[in-house]
């Protein structure tokens, strides 16, 4: 079964608001530094490529992605 492209948003979509929990809960971000932190990350270039399938994996799976990235490397380069 192939997604519709309003099925992808929507999945995507989700994916950015669990990982803003997920850095407001693990890394006691506010929601604001948790959103700047995301949407700078080369995570969310990442998720936001379709062809990467990255917003069909589990959350958690693609916080271990951006949390890798924002310990060994300047995110907001």
């Amino acid at each position: 079964m192939e997604l519709t492209d309003g099925q992808i948003k929507m999945m995507q979509e989700e994916m950015y608001a669990e990982l803003i929990q997920i850095l407001m809960e693990r890394n006691g971000y506010t929601m604001e530094q948790a959103m700047a932190t995301l949407y700078n990350s080369e995570t969310f270039a990442r998720l936001q490529d379709v062809r990467t399938g990255l917003y069909y994996q589990s959350p958690g799976y693609v916080y271990s992605f951006l949390n890798s990235e924002l310990t060994l490397c300047d995110y907001r380069k």
